[in-house]
């Protein structure tokens, strides 16, 4: 593995895996490989968490974004929000926080994978 990679870079890998992963609507739990790549090439599990965990954040903001922008998505978020009881902008900020959570870990597995097969070597 390289070593000079940064965090910047590791953050800028997890977002454009994040937003690719945005076109395969019915499959977001693929979010966590976004965050497995940036653990493939950081060494610190920190750094590793944190790039996956922003990386994944922005492009799902982004995402969401777009959908409050392009489409009717605030009254479909605040319908769900009615349904559940919580205002929709809430509901959007806890789907983003389980979003980033799932970018974060994915990270974590990905430099574990990463210290096992640098130990097998």
């Amino acid at each position: 593995m390289v070593s000079h990679y940064t965090l910047l870079s590791g953050t800028l890998v997890a977002f454009l895996l994040g937003i690719a992963f945005q076109f395969f609507p019915n499959y977001w739990q693929l979010v966590v490989l976004g965050g497995v790549v940036p653990g493939f090439v950081l060494r610190s599990w920190s750094r590793a968490f944190t790039a996956g965990f922003i990386g994944i954040l922005l492009s799902w903001v982004v995402y969401v974004a777009y959908l409050w922008l392009a489409f009717p998505a605030s009254q479909v978020i605040s319908t769900l929000g009615d349904i559940v009881g919580i205002p929709g902008p809430v509901l959007v900020g806890l789907a983003l926080l389980v979003g980033s959570l799932f970018g974060g870990l994915g990270a974590v597995v990905g430099i574990a994978l990463q210290r096992m097969i640098r130990e097998y070597q």
